[in-house]
């Protein structure tokens, strides 16, 4: 049987600057959830990734836009959600930066990132905002 554990929320400006609280804030939730340590550097570059793709894109660097990030943990998982208000984007037209004419281009990696580093992950994204959920497992 699994142990749920409370949601926790973290709000933040749209600035580039936030990040290290994110960082913070995202130890704090891996020490919560006792994550192991072999898995801690994934979570903590696929939680980046989507930061700075939220505050870049969907924020547009405008600093009073905001992005939430939420954080839950069962026994021996832990869940992210990275929710912007931005115009969005169609993720399946995101080129494969692994692919020939994208292999050197600066840029464009965090969705594969994030898909490549976490056992399960969605982004569901509209003219509203985009919303991307991870999650990571371990035994």
């Amino acid at each position: 049987m699994s142990a749920s554990k409370d949601m926790d929320h973290l709000l933040i400006p749209g600035r580039l600057e936030e990040l290290e609280q994110v960082h913070e804030w995202t130890l704090r939730q891996l020490d919560r959830a006792a994550v192991p340590d072999e898995i801690r550097h994934n979570v903590l570059l696929a939680l980046s990734e989507c930061v700075t793709n939220a505050i870049r894109h969907g924020c547009n660097s405008c600093k009073t836009n905001k992005v939430k990030l939420e954080c839950k943990s069962d026994d021996r998982q832990i869940t992210f959600v990275v929710r912007d208000r931005g115009a969005g984007f169609a993720p399946e037209l995101v080129p494969d930066p692994t692919s020939g004419a994208f292999l050197h281009r600066p840029g464009g990696r965090g969705v594969y990132l994030v898909k490549a580093l976490t056992n399960e992950s969605s982004i569901e994204s509209s003219r509203d905002g985009t919303s991307v959920t991870f999650r990571f497992r371990w035994k």
